[in-house]
């Protein structure tokens, strides 16, 4: 009754503590209070819907008008990730457009109609749009808000969003006063196919020291050459190395150009205060709203320290909640409180097993990983994105259970190697327990979404810390999750049963060491060799300013794209699997099986994947 006490206790205070860290990081997005948040729909010509947020600071109205500011995301991410940018240029007087490009968030998809792509369905020419992701349908959005200033309209993109916008500024170039692609490749090569006089408004560009999607786009050593290469000097107007900071042409006249270098990666740029406070001084320059707030007096970053409390409190009431469900009627007979068997294993063995476990996702990220790129997504898996890491995952598991089988019939058998020491049976198991244990993962993810969706409509803002995010599920999407959870539950199953028999996971006492020494071991085996990855990418990012695991395949033998992008996914992958293994080794130690923790990190991650990644097929 005192654990079961307990457990109630933490649910509750860990549930106050999600909402209230979640209230206040809502507070800090709309810049204390001093700008209004609002999700809005609106059709583009052919029905289709696009979804954004629409940040009107106070005190605007169709009598007193303030410039406005298209934002549009990177290919494959959503609007959230540009989110600090909008909260920073509305905190500063500008109306803010922030919009889901079409396939992403909660924006409508089209066969062939996608956010990695820029659109255009090769199947349906009477359902194409124009190929900028929704920035052209967005811009004409936000030019009918009578309290937008006509006269004062600027527009941001990262990466793909970058080409996206410059489209849209090109088509309605009478309208726009300012653009500002950053870390956008895409924009790079628009400007070698366009000319200068086309752009007849102002232009700036950042362009991060250690960009490394710059670097595959230019094929330069480093991103640094850019400000020597001649179609760069020839949009500058000039016939000197561009220097950094240093306006070319007038803002006056609509025609200054500025490149900005901060010291920041790809999606570095999206937490750096150095690329925020850049694009801040540009707009003022380009279209000041008089508010003569410094352009470093930014606040994001404690929306993000607030979000990431919040996820840590929700990890907190999914793992109490559980233990508040295992000492009811419904779920209480799936602990196991006898005793388990153990295969005996020495510990240099054991740590063998735990290193293998480690190294086999690390081997296989790129060398597996990027032939997987080349496999179309498809109606039962239609996010490429969430496709590539969920097959990949189960191609680990497959390799990990071979090398399982060959332990256990050369060494597990012969040490005590039983169903009941790998987690698979035990006294408590049968089939009806096997169904209850499905049910208890509904419980909890469901518990967990319910949080989430309450909060989105209350605040506005998803759970996240830097591209990472546990977003609202819809309908729409929750369609799409029965392909993904099936391959992660026989991925989870046979990485579960591993980490309790080859890595030695139910061998740990139940002193506080032990108890600590089971999570170490199942982050270990889950996240370990992935962070290891992200460490050596964004350390050699920084010292080299030049890209590890830069990795030839296919058609770009030099270094292909994806491979970036696998190192930069991981900054999502990790905590996703940190999250999981905290779940699968909490319920682990009440039920002493494989099968609860298998399913309730399969069903939060296929959760996760069909509704953070773009539909693409």
């Amino acid at each position: 009754m005192k654990g079961k006490n307990k457990s109630k206790i933490v649910m509750v205070v860990s549930l106050i503590f999600v909402f209230l860290f979640m209230s206040i990081a809502s507070y800090f997005n709309s810049g204390c209070g001093t700008v209004s948040v609002r999700n809005i729909y609106y059709p583009d010509s052919n029905g289709n819907v696009l979804r954004a947020q629409l940040f009107i600071p106070n005190g605007v109205s169709a009598d007193k008008r303030a410039p406005a500011i298209l934002n549009m995301h990177g290919g494959g991410d959503n609007l959230e990730c540009v989110g600090n940018f909008s909260s920073e240029l509305a905190r500063r007087g500008y109306v803010v457009l922030s919009v889901d490009e079409y396939g992403s968030g909660f924006s409508d998809y089209v066969t062939g109609n996608i956010a990695t792509g820029a659109g255009g369905s090769k199947e349906n020419k009477s359902k194409t749009t124009a190929m900028d992701g929704g920035a052209s349908t967005s811009l004409k959005q936000l030019l009918s808000y009578d309290f937008v200033d006509q006269d004062n309209i600027g527009l941001i993109g990262h990466s793909m969003g970058g080409s996206y916008i410059t489209n849209a500024a090109l088509q309605y170039s009478d309208h726009i006063k300012a653009i500002m692609p950053w870390g956008s490749g895409s924009f790079l090569d628009l400007l070698k196919k366009t000319k200068s006089e086309d752009y007849k408004f102002s232009v700036g560009y950042l362009n991060g020291k250690n960009d490394e999607m710059i670097i595959f786009s230019t094929h330069l050593d480093n991103t640094g050459e850019l400000m020597q290469q001649d179609f760069m000097k020839k949009f500058f107007n000039t016939d000197k190395d561009i220097v950094a900071g240093q306006v070319y042409g007038s803002f006056d006249q609509k025609d200054a150009r500025v490149i900005y270098t901060p010291t920041t990666s790809h999606i570095g740029n999206l937490v750096c205060s150095e690329s925020v406070s850049c694009l801040l001084s540009f707009f003022e320059s380009a279209m000041p709203t008089g508010t003569n707030m410094v352009s470093t007096s930014q606040i994001w970053q404690f929306k993000e320290g607030f979000d990431l409390l919040a996820i840590l409190a929700l990890l907190c009431f999914a793992v109490s909640f559980g233990y508040v469900l295992f000492s009811g009627k419904l779920f209480g007979s799936l602990v196991y409180e006898g005793k388990t068997s153990s295969v005996k294993m020495n510990k240099p063995l054991k740590w063998v097993g735990i290193i293998l476990l480690i190294a086999i996702p690390m081997i296989t990220l790129y060398s597996i990983g990027l032939p997987l790129t080349t496999i179309k997504s498809n109606q039962f898996f239609p996010m490429d994105w969430s496709n590539y890491f969920v097959w990949l995952t189960l191609i680990n598991a497959a390799i990990i259970l071979v090398l399982f089988l060959i332990w256990h019939f050369a060494y597990g058998k012969k040490h005590g190697g039983s169903l009941q020491s790998y987690g698979i049976l035990n006294d408590n198991v049968n089939w009806k327990q096997i169904v209850k244990s499905a049910g208890f993962a509904v419980a909890i993810v469901f518990a967990i979404y319910v949080i989430v969706n309450s909060c989105y409509s209350l605040f506005n803002i998803d759970f996240r810390f830097w591209i990472f995010a546990i977003k609202p599920i819809t309908t729409a999407r929750l369609a799409y999750i029965l392909g993904y959870l099936l391959l992660l539950l026989v991925s989870f199953g046979i990485l579960n049963v591993a980490s309790v028999s080859f890595a030695g996971l139910s061998t740990d006492d139940d002193s506080k060491l032990g108890v600590l020494k089971q999570y170490v071991i199942g982050w270990l085996i889950g996240a370990a060799g992935f962070t290891i990855i992200v460490v050596i990418y964004y350390m050699g990012l920084k010292f080299n300013h030049y890209p590890p695991f830069f990795y030839g395949f296919g058609p770009f033998p030099q270094g292909h794209p994806n491979s970036l992008v696998f190192s930069m996914k991981l900054i999502t992958i990790v905590p996703q699997f940190t999250f999981a293994s905290i779940l699968n080794t909490a319920f682990y130690r009440k039920t002493k099986n494989v099968y609860v923790g298998s399913f309730v990190a399969a069903l939060l991650l296929a959760m996760i994947a069909v509704t953070g990644n773009a539909f693409t097929y």
